[in-house]
């Protein structure tokens, strides 16, 4: 079968859903497709009173460099969606990927390598008796693309090849030390911190003592570093904001009943699920200056962070709760529980009412780029930003439905009912 033709060639997870995913690239960029292995439909029943609409930046802005978010583009490639009929429950669009996927792999693979074989992280025990050490074995024993290493290579889809590496080693800092904050003990993290973290503060002398890990934290370090050198200032604020986001020993770890709304818990989990850290990168993705902070930007980057906020909870909330019930989590931080626990309802129930509020936040996103339309500050480098910021929303959805880590096993994709691999294998 030759792609790009129009028969439709199914594949088939595990619990016999179907995709075409063949047709979600073009001939040409087929060669470039990050494989797919796994499709995970984390909204599986019909919710008929819910209907998402189109959300674009396209539809209220021009790029004068070409709208590269929806055409062809140096470093990355549209992801056809429709046309695979993956299940991805929103209004958002496009879905892009970063071509450079293969080089990320390979920076992310060499820093998991790191923290594995550092006999400070063998020493770092967590409360569930795992090292630090062993967080990065357990993440290189599956394909390093079917971790949480697939995120930036979405979220971050038109960063250069340079860029690309050091955002995906940014994505391991930031999950390694968001796993050390959940499980371990307040000394142990601030010990931690002092070791790994505070070398991305300032420049620190090398020694003979370092280890490679220590070594290799310091190249990311002047990496970002010298990206803002070239152009733009995200590079800065990814250090500042990952500092920030390790640094957060002082906070309790909450539970799951502290929280009295979904505005209450969105506004925590705002910052607990780093979106901070989330528009640096996408601000260093594309070598923009833009303020991330300006008061013109403010009420859509809370809108847009509560989206990723929302889509990561739905996806994740099915793993998250078998986790507990087996013993391997204690508590369940998830907006799918808050709700469930607020109005008593079952799951999937409650998980509608999650995807009503993620719509509800599209709809917001909406009106305030409206807003923005007629804001005669905003500039082609605001708009790019804001772009980026949307595509790192789109990212996030499509990476929860595509990656393992949420819908395991029973979402691998076989040829045609058939065993084996995805697509791009």
């Amino acid at each position: 079968m030759v792609l790009g033709d129009h028969q439709p060639v199914k594949y088939r997870t595990k619990n016999g859903k179907a995709y075409d995913l063949r047709a979600i690239v073009v001939d040409d960029d087929t060669e470039l497709l990050c494989p797919i292995r796994y499709v995970y439909d984390y909204l599986p029943f019909q919710i008929d009173w819910l209907k998402s609409k189109p959300l674009s930046s396209s539809l209220f802005w021009e790029d004068e460099r070409g709208s590269c978010r929806g055409g062809e583009s140096l470093n990355s490639i549209l992801l056809d969606t429709r046309a695979a009929s993956l299940p991805l429950h929103t209004g958002l669009y496009p879905f892009r990927q970063n071509k450079y996927w293969r080089a990320s792999e390979q920076a992310t693979k060499e820093l998991l390598l790191l923290f594995a074989g550092d006999e400070r992280c063998r020493g770092i025990l967590l409360s569930n008796k795992k090292s630090m050490a062993s967080l990065a074995e357990e993440q290189l024993r599956s394909s390093i693309m079917d971790t949480y290493s697939r995120f930036s290579t979405y979220m971050s889809a038109e960063a250069e090849r340079e860029r690309a590496q050091l955002l995906a080693q940014c994505v391991v800092l930031i999950f390694m030390f968001d796993d050390l904050w959940e499980n371990a003990s307040r000394e142990i993290i601030e010990g931690t911190n002092t070791f790994f973290v505070d070398r991305l503060r300032s420049a620190t002398p090398c020694t003979a003592e370092d280890s490679f890990l220590e070594q290799r934290i310091d190249e990311i370090r002047r990496g970002l570093l010298a990206g803002d050198e070239e152009e733009g200032n995200g590079g800065a604020e990814i250090l500042e904001t990952l500092i920030n986001f390790c640094h957060r020993s002082d906070d309790p770890v909450p539970v799951c009943n502290q929280f009295g709304s979904i505005r209450e818990y969105l506004d925590y989990r705002w910052t607990d699920v780093g979106n901070s850290f989330t528009f640096a990168c996408a601000k260093f993705s594309i070598r923009s200056h833009a303020d991330q902070h300006h008061p013109s930007l403010r009420p859509l980057l809370r809108h847009i962070g509560d989206h990723i906020s929302i889509v990561n909870d739905i996806a994740s909330y099915d793993k998250e709760k078998r986790n507990f019930e087996s013993g391997k989590a204690s508590s369940v931080i998830n907006l799918v529980d808050v709700i469930l626990q607020q109005e008593r309802l079952e799951a999937e129930p409650a998980k509608a009412m999650a995807y009503a509020w993620q719509l509800f936040t599209e709809d917001a996103i909406r009106g305030d780029l409206e807003r923005l339309k007629e804001n005669e500050g905003m500039g082609e480098e605001e708009w790019r930003f804001v772009d980026a910021c949307l595509g790192a929303a789109s990212g996030n959805l499509f990476t929860s439905a595509v990656i393992k880590r949420y819908g395991g096993e029973a979402a691998r994709v076989c040829w045609r009912g058939g065993e084996g691999g995805g697509l791009g294998m």
